[in-house]
């Protein structure tokens, strides 16, 4: 069974704002239904590079959820795994806030967008044959369009604002989505190709 990581939210709760990981269930249930092994891994974790070799995971996945500008464990250790994925040439995939974070550190950037937040739309691919579009739940406020992403990301789909919603990276096993395939009580035909192809 291939080992997939996850990242972790980090953010500050109860009475005493303690710092805490946590992730949305959802998306574990999500890589199991799928077939992988789901792995969260811890922000605050000081050996890292033991952590990967121990593992030797078959993919990655950056989760969504978050403030993309804030730089924090979370920040670092999505840096790292990025650059890990290029080293070793692992699948790395990420959702929302995760794509974000990829476009970022490509070089290129976001802005904050308007109707994107508890919504849904139609996203319309580009040079696909199974798909010419498909309707999907929206809740990111930052994005980025063509004249914005990195000219290292070739652009899969967009929203009917021009907002990219998918793309991959025109040499590296990485790609990015912009909506939240967890947050459907059932697991869609399309984004199971997505997770099965990019990760086999």
């Amino acid at each position: 069974m291939k080992k997939i990581i996850i990242t972790q939210r980090q953010d500050r709760l109860g009475n005493f704002r303690e710092i805490r990981d946590n992730i949305d269930i959802r998306l574990i249930n999500l890589i199991e239904k799928i077939g992988f092994l789901p792995i969260s891994i811890p922000n605050s974790i000081k050996k890292l590079d033991l952590f990967l070799r121990s593992l030797n995971p078959d993919g990655i996945i950056l989760s969504g959820g978050g403030d993309i500008n804030k730089k924090d464990d979370r920040y670092n250790v999505e840096i790292k795994l990025i650059k890990y994925s290029i080293s070793k040439n692992i699948p790395l995939l990420g959702i929302c806030r995760g794509a974000q974070q990829i476009n970022s550190f490509f070089g290129g950037k976001q802005k904050r967008i308007k109707n994107h937040v508890r919504k849904n739309h139609i996203i319309n691919f580009k040079n696909n044959i199974f798909f010419k579009q498909i309707k999907r739940n929206s809740f990111h406020d930052y994005g980025f369009n063509e004249s914005l992403i990195s000219r290292d990301l070739a652009i899969l789909g967009t929203s009917n604002d021009n907002i990219v919603e998918y793309f991959i990276h025109k040499k590296n096993k990485i790609s990015g989505i912009m909506w939240h395939p967890e947050r459907y009580k059932d697991l869609k035909e399309f984004d199971k190709q997505i997770f099965k192809k990019f990760f086999k």
